[in-house]
């Protein structure tokens, strides 16, 4: 490909980016203000884009998108500034309890479905106000995390000393996935705000991952963990998602940024090689739900979300070290065409034919290629959105933790 060549598809990713960030529709992700007295965020659409009531309102996904919103508008949309005020302050006054934490879930109205303090849901929350304060400056974020990580310290801390359990008296395995969402939302408080007691727990969750959570010689990052953080096997076999492996090499990048850390960079490689080895299926090059710790697919399904966190991966890669294998320009642009064709893309029969520019497809079977789920989650957006405006951010020359407009 010619220099001119490789300047216009550069061009072409950058602006079919752009074109579908455009499209989406921020008004539709929340109910009418008239029509939802308790909690406006949706939790699920259909494939015409219209509201699917479950019964329920997860603090992760309401958290989810408040981040969106809040990243949105400040890329400059007044709509999407009004709107993350009205899911934050649904939040707020919803979604903690009185000890200040947050809740697991909610129903409709607003009141308590589920008032167990999850780490997952926790982690989520706490992104969301990092994103608020980063938007408006606003206080009560940082004095509504500092009490959640309190809370977290002294209910969630595992028996183990390392680390914490996934909700309280939890006696199951110990999740890695919570844990990277705790070192996200934490790295984003430290850097937005630079509270010492954010950037103390990012420096204990890596350390954590140093000790425990990597593998230093593989690069392999099991699912889950026993009591004494070894990894657990089912008939054999310990899971690893490549998307996660994905998703930490960025969050490392993050973190070496933010701290100086070299060793955080040389672990994000060993993750990101593992991952672009085994990760990807040969016939479609998207990324498989699952293999196990020597490389061999275990669950040969595609979900959107670990390619999206292959292109943060990516920007991650190319920012630190420029051209390289699995993260130069040429595999930064394939990867985007890969998820614009698979899952941003209507489909010539089936229900996916309706999708409209703007929605997504969140997960396809490995052999037929056709829809998973019946219906649009909510929950994919943060992943689609995050993805997309890393790789604008880094070509509009903005620095990691910015928080400028792409």
């Amino acid at each position: 490909m010619t220099a001119v060549a490789q300047r216009q598809f550069d061009d072409w990713a950058e602006t079919s980016l752009r074109s579908w960030l455009a499209a989406v529709d921020y008004t539709r992700l929340l109910h009418p203000q008239d029509c939802a007295p308790g909690v406006p965020v949706i939790e699920r659409f259909d494939w015409y884009g219209e509201p699917i009531e479950p019964g329920f309102r997860r603090i992760r996904v309401i958290s989810r998108q408040c981040y969106v919103l809040c990243h949105a508008a400040i890329s400059g949309g007044k709509a999407a500034r009004d709107l993350a005020q009205k899911a934050i302050e649904s939040l707020i006054v919803h979604g903690i309890g009185a000890d200040g934490q947050f809740h697991s879930s909610l129903r409709p109205d607003g009141s308590v479905l589920n008032p167990e303090a999850d780490l997952y849901d926790i982690a989520f929350g706490l992104f969301a106000m990092a994103w608020w304060y980063r938007l408006s400056g606003d206080i009560r974020a940082i004095a509504i995390a500092e009490r959640s990580i309190a809370h977290v310290r002294a209910e969630l801390a595992s028996p183990s000393g390392l680390g914490f359990i996934a909700r309280v008296g939890d006696t199951g395995p110990h999740l890695q996935n919570p844990h990277m969402h705790l070192f996200e939302a934490t790295s984003f408080l430290a850097a937005f705000t630079g509270r010492p007691v954010f950037r103390a727990l990012a420096d204990d969750l890596f350390g954590l991952a140093e000790k425990v959570l990597i593998d230093p010689t593989t690069g392999v990052l099991p699912e889950s963990f026993d009591a004494d953080w070894r990894p657990v096997e089912d008939g054999g076999v310990v899971r690893v998602e490549p998307g996660h492996q994905y998703e930490w090499v960025w969050l490392l990048h993050r973190y070496g940024k933010l701290a100086s850390q070299p060793r955080a960079f040389a672990m994000a490689k060993k993750l990101f090689a593992f991952a672009q080895r085994h990760g990807h299926d040969e016939a479609t090059g998207l990324i498989y739900d699952a293999v196990d710790q020597t490389g061999r697919p275990i669950a040969r399904d595609f979900r959107i979300w670990p390619n999206t966190e292959a292109l943060k991966a990516q920007v991650a890669m190319h920012e630190q070290y420029g051209e390289g294998p699995g993260f130069d320009q040429s595999a930064i642009r394939d990867n985007v065409r890969r998820i614009r064709q698979y899952f941003l893309t209507r489909q010539s029969s089936g229900p996916a034919a309706k999708l409209s520019e703007g929605w997504w497809i969140d997960s396809l079977e490995g052999d037929s290629l056709r829809p998973r789920c019946n219906h649009i989650p909510a929950s994919s957006l943060y992943h689609i959105f995050l993805g997309f405006t890393e790789l604008l951010r880094y070509r509009a020359g903005h620095d990691p933790f910015s928080g400028q407009p792409w």
